[in-house]
């Protein structure tokens, strides 16, 4: 890596230009320091407009200024330009403002006058403490490269896609099935391959914090307009990931789940499945008709647990409901079996299952075990990237890498000729319907 100090770039934002100059000779002397934007901006749109222009990586932000105050813009340009650290300065050193310059995304405050030596050690600490977020961009950046060829194509032509319907599920509340859900989804993303992540679960989904994705509509929106579905409404209720991934979001409050039935969310997803390869459908932990109708469709049913007594017996209590449908090929043949935070062999003391022991006791191979790593989880979940775009060839991004491929592998060679697309659910309704007595 490069020894070479990264030149930092700097808008200066004040409503009076003499405190503009003096503050720009003051940068003036550090090597490091470059000013963007002329003479600065001298109003809080100058700001947002001059901001959006030069991609700064610090704007030094006063607060009161004639046709938009500071903590307006600092909320705006924090939004437009995502890798621009904000720094307030203002006379008024009161608790109050430095409370709303923090929540506008705001990340440091000073007090007028500035001296020098604080005003240079000010920038650099914000720089220094945004890298995480530069790093997310420059991934976004490569991930949206790698989708564009193929999303200009299918601009111009009706989309059809392959319509393979991925579940993810487990019985087990915390086993990782968001985490699990959004990787696949992300992973399996290819120049050739359109993918839509949907978040069934309807009363608590969390797959738009998972990505830090915001939407106005959700699958509520399409369920309670089911027969009326066209392409302009799913592309209005869709958003889309940084990654270019698109994402149908659970509703925004719980009891909106009420009015959303079972069989509008199974219509809902084979609607969906006309335009996309790959639909990963993420699920809440109940064993629910809506479950059992996501089943039906699914051709590939990841079923998730961790290594631990508890969660295996909930699997093993799914697989022999499965195993009990006595069908020519078995709803059990679409499960993918997936071990999460399975923590390493050196590590057994901390009383987790070993892998073998689970596949004896369950009778069914594991088809991926992802290694434990609760950090990474969690900065990628902060940031809002999946793992598999900020360590794919190292654990655990490496396994939901993997495990993605092997969807890919075991779909695409199912799929025979003589097989109707409907053959499959056609199959699973004839046992799984008469266990619950469901039409």
């Amino acid at each position: 890596m490069s020894s070479e100090k990264q030149v930092i770039k700097v808008l200066i934002v004040d409503d009076i230009p003499d405190t503009r100059e003096n503050i720009r000779k003051l940068l003036a002397f550090e090597p490091d320091i470059e000013v963007v934007g002329g003479d600065g901006a001298g109003t809080g749109r100058e700001a947002i407009d001059l901001a959006t222009q030069h991609k700064p990586d610090v704007v030094l932000m006063d607060i009161n200024m004639p046709d938009m105050d500071g903590i307006t813009a600092t909320k705006a340009i924090s939004t437009a330009v995502r890798t621009a650290a904000v720094v307030i300065m203002s006379v008024q050193n009161e608790s109050g403002y430095l409370r709303q310059a923090m929540l506008a995304g705001a990340r440091d405050f000073l007090t007028k006058p500035v001296s020098s030596e604080e005003l240079y050690a000010t920038i650099r600490r914000v720089y220094d403490r945004n890298e995480p977020i530069r790093q997310q961009e420059v991934q976004m950046s490569s991930l949206r490269t790698a989708v564009s060829r193929e999303a200009k194509r299918s601009a111009l032509t009706p989309s059809v896609g392959a319509g393979h319907v991925i579940v993810v599920y487990s019985p087990q509340a915390g086993a990782g099935v968001t985490m699990l859900a959004t990787n696949v989804a992300a992973a399996l993303m290819r120049s050739d391959t359109s993918v839509l992540l949907v978040d069934a679960n309807l009363q608590f989904g969390d797959v738009d914090a998972f990505l830090n994705v915001q939407s106005t509509s959700s699958i509520a929106d399409l369920a309670k307009a089911v027969s009326d579905i066209d392409q302009e409404m799913i592309d209005s209720v869709l958003v889309t990931h940084g990654s270019g991934l698109k994402v149908l979001v659970a509703p925004p409050h719980p009891e909106m789940a009420y009015d959303i039935t079972s069989e509008a969310v199974k219509e809902v997803v084979k609607l969906l499945a006309k335009s996309y390869d790959f639909i990963v459908v993420d699920t809440p932990t109940q064993y629910d008709d809506t479950t059992l109708k996501l089943f039906d469709i699914a051709e590939r049913i990841i079923l998730v647990a961790n290594p631990t007594i508890p969660s295996v017996r909930n699997i093993r209590k799914v697989l022999d409901l499965l195993d009990g449908l006595k069908e020519p090929a078995g709803l059990s043949d679409k499960v993918l079996f997936v071990l999460n935070r399975v923590v390493p062999e050196r590590e057994r003391g901390r009383g987790a299952v070993p892998t073998a022991s689970i596949e004896t006791h369950l009778k069914h191979s594991v088809a991926a075990a992802i290694p434990l790593d609760d950090q990474a989880v969690l900065t990628a979940v902060n940031q809002g990237v999946p793992l598999v775009a900020k360590m794919k060839s190292r654990s655990p991004g490496k396994e939901l890498v993997d495990l993605a491929a092997l969807v890919r592998k075991t779909v695409e060679q199912e799929k025979a000729p003589e097989e109707s697309p409907q053959t499959g659910e056609q199959r699973s309704k004839s046992g799984i319907r008469a266990l619950f007595g469901g039409s």
